[in-house]
């Protein structure tokens, strides 16, 4: 199991599957997984259903690497048909600061998704 500290790179660890899940994310950014020190988490899969029934919703799921407020794209205007599921089942790495936003569209502005979030935590406190 990977180590991310410097400081002492030989403690040993715990590995917990967890999950979070959010209830109608819409035309605002919310963090769907955040970052903690001395952690690695490891998404295995993010599941977003629009809800709302529009035809026109999109949605963009950003990472901000290092606290930044500059983020990277990982989906940008994704459809997602009236009641339909995405699932998104890419192994991404976060640490420390490192945050995974995802934010809702429609021309009506009434977007609205529900996300389920799973992901291992590797913790080395």
């Amino acid at each position: 199991m990977a180590n991310p500290s410097e400081v002492n790179p030989t403690a040993s660890g715990k590995e917990v599957i967890r999950r979070q899940y959010y209830d109608g994310i819409g035309e605002s950014a919310v963090v769907v997984l955040q970052g903690v020190a001395d952690h690695i988490m490891t998404t295995v899969s993010i599941i977003i259903c629009e809800r709302m029934g529009l035809s026109d919703g999109i949605f963009h799921m950003i990472f901000y690497p290092d606290a930044s407020s500059t983020g990277l794209y990982m989906l940008q205007d994704q459809s997602l048909p009236s009641t339909q599921t995405f699932i998104f089942n890419e192994k991404v790495a976060i640490t420390n600061t490192d945050a995974i936003k995802i934010v809702g569209e429609s021309v009506s502005g009434t977007a609205g998704y529900d996300v389920w979030v799973t992901y291992i935590d590797q913790d080395f406190s």
